[in-house]
């Protein structure tokens, strides 16, 4: 009697969550400093027009901090529900507040790989990794404001390549615009 036996490719492929995080909030106190430099300009300067003693006062400040930090606070719960998954085999991009949608890149399609910190983040420890692959959606990935990007950086390459002897896939690239380069072949 021969028995059947079920394989899904869940069951084929043992793909385990590596790393999460999201983006730093840092990367909005640029907006959060010009939001309150804006916010105290304006209340004193309604200070001096109407004067304290005006019973509406604190109401109307108050009105003019919310509205100047509103852009900060809404790019800060959008950064909340920015998300960012590494398998051992994809990097998931999760991104939206109300509707949700997911980026999903294969890792062997990465193609180049590269660190930048630039001065606010490098005072905080955190860097941007920025990932060239060969996927059409998304060409260009940018994983911003994560910690511990040089160890990042690296387990993505350990798995690129990984991936790339499991599957046996090579990466090929050709340069030049047009085709005259197959002309003599």
């Amino acid at each position: 009697m021969i028995q059947e036996t079920t394989t899904t490719r869940e069951a084929m492929t043992s793909e385990e969550t590596i790393w999460k995080s999201t983006p730093s909030q840092i990367i909005h106190l640029p907006l959060l400093l010009l939001g309150a430099i804006i916010a105290t300009a304006i209340s004193a300067g309604l200070g001096l027009l109407v004067g304290p003693a005006v019973p509406v006062y604190l109401a109307i400040i108050a009105v003019v901090w919310f509205v100047c930090l509103l852009p900060w606070l809404w790019k800060s719960l959008n950064t909340k529900f920015y998300n960012y998954a590494l398998t051992n085999e994809r990097l998931k991009l999760t991104t939206g507040i109300f509707s949700r949608d997911t980026d999903v890149l294969e890792l062997y399609r990465v193609k180049d790989m590269a660190i930048s910190q630039p001065f606010l983040l490098r005072i905080f420890g955190l860097s941007n990794v920025t990932l060239t692959t060969s996927d059409r959606t998304t060409p260009i990935l940018k994983l911003e404001a994560i910690r511990d990007g040089e160890k990042v950086l690296d387990t993505i390459r350990a798995h690129v390549e990984a991936l790339r002897e499991k599957k046996r896939v090579r990466e090929v690239d050709f340069e030049g615009d047009d085709a005259s380069d197959f002309d003599d072949i």
